[in-house]
């Protein structure tokens, strides 16, 4: 038979071990909200929205030229419309790519391209966003863009695919050769060529 004393040291016991079962279930809990909340941050940076690219662009153009004017444009002709206030630029395609290639340890994205869009854009943007969330631009005009592709097959549907990585300090499409497409990698005075000409 147990004294007193010794009851009540086991029944604080056994209430210690409901508490301590009681704290493990709330952190585990705890602990599985933070790693959801973590996984869908990661998942939200690697997202490319039209908007952070825009706004990337339109950011590094007027470093290029303080005096040019912006509008979102339209789906139609395009994402974005840029004017120095005599020439105005309206057929803009902007594609973008989160990287891929993180095993490798480099920035790459897998842009596609249907031939209809070949002719129907004056400025192409390329744009690429690292594991650190920085935006890589590929400026081309029309004529970049179709001496690119003949370098490349394009697909059943009429796609042409290009997979662009920073290897060594240059710009490489890898898809069916190794295309060097470093001179379009932040080609900012492309867009003052087209405005003036």
């Amino acid at each position: 038979m147990h004294s007193e004393f010794e009851l009540k040291v086991l029944s604080l016991i056994g209430a210690l071990q409901n508490e301590i079962k009681t704290l493990k279930q709330e952190v585990a809990s705890i602990k599985k909200q933070v790693q959801n909340k973590h996984f869908e941050n990661s998942q939200e940076n690697e997202k490319v929205t039209i908007n952070e690219v825009r706004e990337h662009i339109k950011k590094q153009l007027l470093l290029c030229n303080p005096n040019l004017r912006f509008t979102n444009g339209s789906r139609k002709t395009g994402r974005l419309t840029i004017s120095d206030g005599n020439n105005t630029i309206d057929r803009i395609l902007i594609r973008t790519s989160k990287s891929f290639r993180e095993k490798e340890g480099y920035p790459s994205g897998w842009i596609t391209i249907h031939e209809d869009l070949l002719n129907k854009y004056a400025l192409y943007f390329f744009v690429v966003k690292d594991f650190d969330s920085k935006l890589h631009v590929l400026v081309m005009n029309q004529n970049n863009i179709k001496e690119w592709i003949q370098h490349k097959t394009k697909d059943s549907n009429g796609n042409y695919h290009f997979y662009i990585n920073l290897i060594h300090g240059r710009w490489i499409d890898d898809r069916e050769d190794h295309y060097d497409c470093s001179r379009f990698y932040d080609n900012w005075d492309e867009v003052t060529k087209l405005l003036s000409s």
